[in-house]
């Protein structure tokens, strides 16, 4: 009955474009936003319930050489990014656009202390190229994770502004799993949470979190212990999803593979992000032969405004596809 579903909603959302091959996996299951104004008991009915995963879209969309601007009925979509046009072009010749953060708006919150994550080309390159001076900023930082290309750290936003303002290249700098929580009462302001989340089940919302960062942005196959609502607020993200079972035996066959017992896949784990895992995991699902392989998986594109229900269990991988600033909310729930 879901693949039928997942037929004719292909077919009705036809505009919808995949970043990707032509033998991509099957649409997730689609309604139309935008996401406050979705009926509780529908949403129930159609994805929580059943568990199965459901794309709710933002809406109208803009113009096309607009596709990465904030349009979300949450004000941080607004507020924490803007767009200015950039030295690229479109497809039809069109001045490109990206997305930055808003540095007026943030620039009183450039205290604030986040976690980050940073992926380096190598333990010695931090991926910065000849700028010094932001090569010594990031060096300071991972200098306790020094030999490795994953780190983890804790650092002020003003970093994360003044490396989305460097010229190219720039770090591959993600604040990742930020708590909701733990960000001043104003920023906390801006990512109310989404009524779904307080009335589809008992209200009980396990954690929250804010994810930010300088693309290409990447996290690898892992499933959540509770139901997922997630929120794309700024630029655009490939996702695809697996049912329990399906992740499960891709999880366990990359793990038989490079000879390691399975983790169980917790999410973002520092072995799933470098070396011999991480690049299993993503040939796993984002390689050739996936395209052709449509048995249990499912992907979609999330763009600004739109939400994606991730059910429990339901193993997942996101990779940015535009090159602005990519912004993400998310609430675990039950």
């Amino acid at each position: 009955m879901l693949r039928v579903r997942i037929a004719l909603t292909r077919s009705i959302h036809s505009s919808r474009r995949f970043y990707g091959s032509p033998n991509a996996l099957p649409a997730v299951t689609t309604i139309a936003g935008p996401l406050d104004l979705i009926d509780v008991a529908e949403f129930r009915a159609k994805a929580f319930t059943p568990e199965n995963p459901l794309l709710i879209t933002a809406g109208e969309r803009r113009s096309a050489g607009e596709a990465d601007l904030p349009a979300c009925s949450i004000p941080a979509a607004d507020k924490w990014f803007v767009s200015r046009a950039s030295s690229s072009t479109g497809a039809g010749g069109e001045q490109g656009r990206e997305v930055l953060l808003s540095q007026e708006y943030l620039a009183p919150f450039a205290d604030t202390i986040l976690p980050y994550e940073l992926i380096t080309p190598s333990a010695k390159d931090v991926g910065v190229g000849d700028n010094k001076q932001l090569s010594n900023i990031l060096k300071h930082y991972i200098q306790d994770s020094e030999g490795t290309t994953f780190h983890r750290f804790s650092a002020p936003l003003s970093l994360l502004q003044l490396c989305s303002q460097a010229p190219s290249p720039r770090p591959a700098l993600y604040i990742a799993q930020a708590q909701l929580i733990d960000l001043p009462l104003a920023l906390r302001a801006d990512v109310p949470t989404p009524h779904l989340v307080l009335q589809a089940g008992k209200g009980d919302v396990y954690d929250a979190n804010l994810w930010m960062g300088i693309p290409p942005t990447y996290t690898p196959l892992h499933k959540d212990p509770n139901p997922n609502l997630f929120l794309q607020l700024a630029s655009q993200k490939r996702v695809r999803l697996f049912e329990p079972s399906t992740g499960a035996g891709i999880f366990r066959h990359v793990q038989k593979s490079i000879g390691r017992a399975g983790h169980g896949g917790a999410i973002r784990g520092n072995e799933m992000m470098e070396g011999l895992e991480r690049r299993g995991l993503h040939d796993a699902v984002w390689g050739k032969g996936m395209d052709n392989d449509t048995s249990g998986g499912y992907e979609t594109i999330v763009g600004p405004g739109d939400a994606l229900f991730i059910p429990k269990g339901w193993w997942h991988s996101f990779i940015s596809v535009s090159n602005g600033m990519n912004g993400s909310a998310n609430w675990w729930f039950r």
